[in-house]
């Protein structure tokens, strides 16, 4: 058995390479980057007004000043501001050539006729008293991105702030790396899905969809294979026609010390080295971590993660094992985030002698507190929960006021 750690730092050393693909900018979304992204030109690409103002001359401010043209936005002005001139704009329009400052459009009336708006021909007037607080009111050329400038980066996972910067520097067609395929097997003659009605010894499979989902959340593309049977022959078949077609093959249940659990043998067969197939972790324990490489090469060819049947140990074991593979795999940086907060309630646990994982609410303010959880079954617990927190080994007991480190659920 190693250390939690210890198994993280051996999957993460044996990541796997996939392909680069051009896809369209529609379909972008959750796929990784496969290499920088540049600006083509300037954000703004011109000086633009902020506000709906008057465009003047900052140093005409205590003068009546002619309307001469109104510029709305996506119109190129034609005339040049002069002296106690201005040009009516609105926000995000392009400043006219010899304008300095934009005057809100609420701190000016027309000379003449309070409360209406100018337009062409008509003359205005500053009116804010507090004139020492004038702002020029304008974004400048490039003061956002420059051209050339390294906007996102190889290996960014794409989500919808990522595509407003790809549409506005124009990548049409995204590079990404190929998604990984990634088979789902559950095993076990107790579960049967969930369309079925089960028996009196029967539970449904909730560990499968589960995990589907936290695949599709990670980027990779997931394939489900539905329920095995316990028995070594199905098992076998199953593994090795999910291999066929898929970079990277989960199984949950068939790895503890049940008569039934035959998985370990199975992957051995297929030419599979395990790495670990114990982790001193709670709940998740009986983990299982084996990879295939290519003939004459160092590189890893497939792999597999055999993780304990229960939902709560593979919900969590994915987490802090599997999407990290994915992401660093993707030349992406480990999604896991880590915080120090605060526990406000006490907590006692009998077995210390591996690091616990357990469900918690954390707050805004820094703090955490502990769910009624029963074990790694209790998927009740684990919907409740918006963080997991890590209580060290040989830790028995956690008063308020304490430290864990606690990472966020997504």
């Amino acid at each position: 058995m190693i250390k939690f750690e210890q198994a993280i730092e051996i999957v993460l050393s044996h990541t796997l390479e996939t392909d680069q693909v051009l896809i369209p900018l529609a379909s972008s979304m959750g796929h990784f980057l496969a290499s920088n992204i540049y600006a083509d030109r300037d954000m703004p690409p011109f000086n633009k007004s902020a506000v709906d103002g008057y465009a003047c001359r900052g140093v005409d401010i205590e003068k009546e000043l002619k309307v001469i043209e109104n510029i709305p936005a996506g119109y190129s002005p034609k005339l040049k501001i002069s002296a106690g001139c201005c040009s009516k704009i609105m926000t995000g329009a392009k400043l006219p050539e010899g304008a300095d400052t934009v005057i809100m459009v609420e701190e000016v009336i027309k000379v003449a006729k309070e409360s209406e708006a100018a337009d062409t021909g008509d003359f205005i007037r500053y009116v804010n008293p507090d004139r020492k607080k004038l702002k020029n009111n304008i974004c400048l050329k490039g003061e956002d991105i420059k051209e050339d400038e390294l906007v996102l980066a190889t290996g960014t996972f794409i989500k919808p702030q990522h595509i407003a910067i790809l549409a506005a520097v124009g990548s049409n067609n995204v590079p990404v790396f190929k998604p990984f395929d990634i088979g789902l097997l559950s095993t076990g003659d107790e579960i049967v899905e969930p369309d079925s009605v089960p028996d009196e010894v029967q539970i449904r499979n909730s560990n499968g969809w589960q995990l589907r989902a936290q695949v599709m959340r990670s980027g990779a593309v997931a394939n489900y294979y539905g329920i095995v049977p316990d028995n070594e022959k199905s098992l076998k078949d199953a593994i090795e026609k999910a291999l066929l077609n898929n970079d990277i093959l989960i199984l949950t249940g068939g790895v503890s010390m049940g008569d039934f659990d035959f998985v370990p043998s199975i992957i051995k067969d297929l030419g599979f080295e395990i790495l670990f197939d114990k982790v001193a972790v709670q709940p998740g324990k009986p983990s299982t971590f084996a990879i295939k490489k290519e003939p004459d090469s160092n590189k890893t060819e497939k792999v597999i993660f055999a993780l304990p049947g229960n939902p709560v140990s593979s919900f969590i074991q994915f987490e802090l094992l599997i999407r990290p593979f994915i992401f660093k795999s993707m030349h992406s940086r480990n999604p896991v985030m880590w915080f120090e907060m605060t526990s406000v309630q006490d907590y006692k646990r009998k077995h210390t002698e591996r690091k616990a994982l357990i469900p918690v609410i954390a707050s805004p303010d820094g703090t955490f507190s502990i769910i009624n959880y029963n074990g790694s079954a209790h998927i009740l617990a684990l919907a409740k929960a918006n963080a997991i927190a890590e209580i060290p080994e040989g830790i028995s007991f956690i008063g308020i006021g304490d430290k864990l480190r606690v990472f966020l659920l997504q």
